[in-house]
C-alpha cells in the first residue's frame, strides 16, 4: 500500500524560480507534482521517501555539495536516513546513493519514471 502526505502547494513564483535555476530537464510529472504539493512524505509498502519541498531542493543540493562530488545528479529527498534520492541529469532517471560516499560510482538504478518511483500512475 502506499500512502502519500502532501505538503501545501508552494507558490507559482517558486516553480518558475525552480526552473530557471535548474540545468537540465527534470523528468516528465517532476513538475506536475510539485505544482500540487511542496514535498510530501510517502510510505511505500514500509519504504520511506521524504520527498523534499521544491523551494529546498537547490539550497540542499548546494549544502550537500553535490556539484562535487556527484556532478551527474540532482538529489530531490530521502529515505529519512543514510539514502539519498537523485535525478540522472542526463536521462531523468532515478538513482539512490548514500549521502556519504555520493557518487556515480555508489548511485543504484530504480526507475526510469518519477510516476514509478512515486508508486503512482502517470
Amino acid at each position: 500500500m502506499i500512502t502519500i502526505d502532501k505538503n501545501p502547494a508552494p507558490k507559482k513564483e517558486d516553480i518558475d524560480f525552480f526552473v530557471r535555476n535548474v540545468n537540465f530537464q527534470m523528468p516528465v510529472g517532476f513538475i506536475d507534482f510539485f505544482k500540487e504539493s511542496n514535498g510530501a512524505d510517502i510510505n511505500k509498502n514500509g519504504d520511506f521517501i521524504l520527498l523534499w519541498p521544491i523551494t529546498d531542493m537547490l539550497e540542499l543540493n548546494e549544502d550537500y555539495q553535490v556539484n562535487e562530488y556527484a556532478p551527474e545528479f540532482f538529489l530531490i529527498g530521502s529515505d529519512g536516513g543514510d539514502t539519498a534520492f537523485a535525478i540522472e541529469k542526463s536521462t531523468g532517471n532515478v538513482y539512490e546513493m548514500p549521502f556519504i560516499g555520493m557518487s556515480k560510482d555508489e548511485a543504484i538504478f530504480i526507475t526510469n519514471t518519477f510516476s514509478d518511483f512515486l508508486g503512482i500512475s502517470n
